[in-house]
């Protein structure tokens, strides 16, 4: 991958974790912590990537690439989290419209 997208990868994603990181500081909601733990994993991801790609896990594995799918897991639990809370949302108006 082009060294330029890399780089913006790694500054939107840091951009994103210290905004949601913000939030779960000030808001106090576990919600919060499943983005904080994907923008974490994503922006060590591509920072190994950019600055260490031959760093391997005890696997032989490239360490970048089992950051980045561990980073798919926290990603669909934050997904399927905030899936959650928008149907609890929508289902919360509901009833109060029908009251």
């Amino acid at each position: 991958m082009n060294q330029l997208i890399l780089l913006l990868l790694f500054t939107v994603f840091l951009m994103h974790l210290v905004a949601f990181a913000m939030l779960w500081v000030r808001r106090r909601e576990g919600y919060y912590v499943a983005l904080v733990v994907t923008f974490t994993l994503l922006s060590t991801a591509v920072g190994l990537r950019l600055f260490a790609p031959d760093l391997q896990g005890g696997n032989g594995v490239r360490l970048h690439e089992l950051l980045r799918y561990a980073a798919w897991g926290a990603a669909a639990v934050s997904v399927s989290w905030t899936l959650t809370r928008v149907a609890r949302r929508v289902r919360q108006r509901g009833r109060q419209n029908w009251s």
